[in-house]
């Protein structure tokens, strides 16, 4: 269920929004608002539920999650479903049916294949304010190359070290960002698969909830995870940064 301060959170679906898993707290205060959080899984993997203890707990520190995949679906995922997610959450009805939404707070974000669905989906879609890339990066040099350059958004990513497969793809596309672009960029030695099966999701559980508490959110203390850099070094995480200073998220 999560130990956020909305826990218990728990996974449910919607019959308007088909081929989804929702992640959300049970219940709501009447007053709050929840920014959103759009999730491809590893391996494009249409099965909502395989990134749970990660996905209920970044849900419990107040973060509405669509997950690509129904509850134990089979096949694969496109990025064509996290824009119809984002399609589906900014339609008014929705939000008539979740009136503490705040769609102007949207990430896209994914794990390896799902990660590569995030650049697809988030990169120019203006909706869209910040993208998460965990163990993932552009296939190729050519790719990085067309599409890291044209990132203005703020995008973190979340990485395994040398080990995890998708290694040199993700620290290729940090350094073809441009300059001006907030960005930070963790490595932590568990290879390719993290820690989204542990506990709440582990130390990338850990990392991620701060990453949305500040960028979605906009909670300073959730920030100096990523500006002194004091916690994730505890954590044995190996980190980058630059242009943090540019990014700019009114507490909600």
């Amino acid at each position: 269920t999560g130990n956020g301060p909305f826990a218990p959170a728990y996974y449910t679906t919607d019959s308007s929004l088909n081929g989804h898993t929702l992640y959300l707290p049970r219940n709501v205060p009447s007053d709050a608002k929840l920014p959103v959080l759009i999730w491809g899984n590893g391996a494009c993997s249409a099965n909502g539920l395989d990134f749970l203890n990660f996905l209920t707990q970044i849900a419990s520190h107040g973060v509405f999650v669509i997950s690509s995949g129904s509850p134990g679906g089979q096949g694969s995922t496109n990025a064509q479903m996290m824009t119809r997610a984002i399609d589906w959450v900014t339609n008014p009805s929705t939000k008539a049916r979740y009136p503490w939404l705040e769609t102007s707070r949207i990430s896209v974000s994914g794990m390896s294949c799902g990660g590569v669905e995030a650049y697809t989906a988030g990169v120019n879609d203006n909706r869209v304010t910040t993208i998460g890339i965990y163990n993932s990066g552009l296939l190729s040099e050519q790719e990085s190359r067309n599409v890291a350059p044209r990132i203005n958004k703020p995008i973190f990513y979340f990485l395994g070290g040398p080990s995890d497969i998708a290694y040199n793809n993700g620290e290729r596309d940090y350094r073809l960002l441009p300059q001006s672009t907030p960005t930070w960029k963790g490595n932590l030695n568990v290879g390719h698969g993290g820690t989204y099966g542990d506990q709440n999701g582990g130390k990338f559980g850990v990392a991620a909830v701060r990453y949305y508490q500040w960028v979605l959110r906009g909670n300073a203390t959730a920030a100096t995870f990523f500006t002194n850099n004091q916690e994730p070094s505890r954590d044995g995480w190996s980190v980058e940064s630059r242009s943090l200073g540019n990014l700019r998220a009114n507490p909600i």
